[in-house]
């Protein structure tokens, strides 16, 4: 729920608690580091019935130099965003994956609110790489926070926005974004991002999109330079205050000890090759969920990086390592698609839920709806209670305003 705190609808205490918060009441051991380097001692050619009389599964070091020898080891990582893909990316774009990506990003927001505050200043542009959920959800949350102060423009590779969505899920979308004025580049891809570092070289790049008649700023500009993907389709370069990248991801496995046992098998994406049980080939006593595993389907193509796989892989993965500690039969994963969410503004979302054909919920209704879905979803009963308290005072106070609001307008009207 990072684009709720873009939109100013959750705190970031309801979306991301602490771990000392969520913790404190359990004999759980919380470190927090970095992984240095992983040297596992569960062999591939030792048996699963040698490995659980070992003393050790091996050692995890960390950064500050601590060592942590481990038993049972699970790789649960995560991924972070793939920002060097063109030339400018890594140096100009801000990726949005993380609680610390949310808020440069609201600060950079706010920065550009605070600048262009008058009426007569030229909008706010915003161009957003890639029109997957995580774009297309960026999209409508900051043209909706912007409204006629901001220009958003997203672009993609593919001509239409979210590809791999149920259709219910993608036409809610582009109705939404369509009414927000979003810009699509539908069939681009990005060759290059470079800052723009006088505005008077605006006139000279070709094809560029011009976004206000006031350029003077004492911001920093971006333009993205777009080439067609698809036939009949010329290339464009387009101008933004702020470059926000959503293509790519590259997991975050450690690095393995080269004196060791050679490793982890790995995929071309870096995810480790895990069996049906999710434990990892070649090693009986490291299992690997969500970013850091990659196990494939009974058709045979590996599971997409999904927050749904990960939850579900998750309490597989608790009940397997029970069973392996204590020699019982491990359970094959099999995952469950539950449907799709997305949220497009403060009071629009859309869900596509598996288990009734067609059926798609949108609007405010798929608004609640998904948000019901998320609070059952949050870690602990506690903060679960804490958190639905929350927003609904907020509710409350939301609809009491709008009551308030309406009133007026009639008593003014008439």
């Amino acid at each position: 729920m990072l684009y709720e705190l873009l939109s100013g609808e959750v705190d970031t205490w309801e979306v991301a608690p602490l771990f000392k918060d969520l913790l404190k009441n359990t004999t759980i051991q919380f470190i927090r580091d970095r992984v240095k380097l992983l040297r596992p001692s569960d062999h591939l050619n030792q048996s699963v019935k040698q490995s659980r009389s070992t003393s050790s599964g091996g050692s995890v070091h960390l950064e500050s130099g601590i060592i942590v020898e481990y038993d049972w080891l699970v790789l649960a990582l995560g991924a972070e965003s793939k920002l060097d893909v063109v030339p400018g990316s890594a140096e100009y774009a801000l990726p949005f994956s993380t609680l610390e990506d949310a808020h440069k990003v609201d600060k950079k927001l706010k920065s550009l609110e605070r600048e262009r505050f008058s009426k007569n200043s030229s909008p706010i542009c915003v161009a957003i790489v890639g029109c997957g959920y995580a774009g297309v959800e960026l999209a409508a949350t900051i043209s909706e926070r912007l409204q006629d102060k901001g220009i958003v423009q997203a672009v993609n590779v593919e001509t239409t926005i979210c590809p791999n969505a149920p259709p219910g899920n993608r036409e809610a979308a582009l109705k939404v974004l369509q009414s927000r004025n979003v810009q699509l580049f539908l069939g681009y891809f990005v060759s290059c991002i470079k800052e723009l570092s006088d505005s008077k070289d605006l006139g000279k790049m070709p094809g560029i999109t011009e976004v206000g008649a006031d350029t003077v700023s004492c911001a920093k500009k971006f333009i993205l330079e777009l080439q067609p993907a698809q036939r009949g389709l010329q290339s464009k370069v387009i101008e933004a205050d702020l470059v926000l990248w959503t293509v790519g991801s590259k997991p975050l496995l450690p690095q393995l000890d080269s004196n060791y046992y050679n490793g982890i098998p790995v995929t071309g994406r870096g995810q480790a090759e895990t069996d049906e049980t999710l434990r990892v080939r070649g090693h009986p006593r490291i299992f690997a969920i969500g970013d850091s595993s990659a196990l494939r389907d009974s058709s045979g193509k590996i599971l997409p990086a999904t927050a749904q796989v990960a939850f579900q892989q998750a309490d597989f993965a608790g009940w397997n390592l029970w069973a392996a500690i204590n020699d019982r039969p491990l359970l094959p994963f099999r995952f469950q698609n539950l449907g799709e969410m997305m949220t497009l503004g403060r009071s629009d979302a859309a869900i596509s839920p598996s288990f009734i054909d067609g059926l798609t919920l949108e609007g405010p209704v798929g608004h609640a709806a998904r948000k019901i879905a998320y609070l059952f979803r949050l870690p602990t009963d506690e903060h679960r209670l804490k958190v639905g308290i929350s927003w609904l005072a907020k509710s409350t106070i939301d609809s009491v305003a709008s009551l308030q609001s309406t009133i007026t307008k009639v008593i003014a009207g008439s």
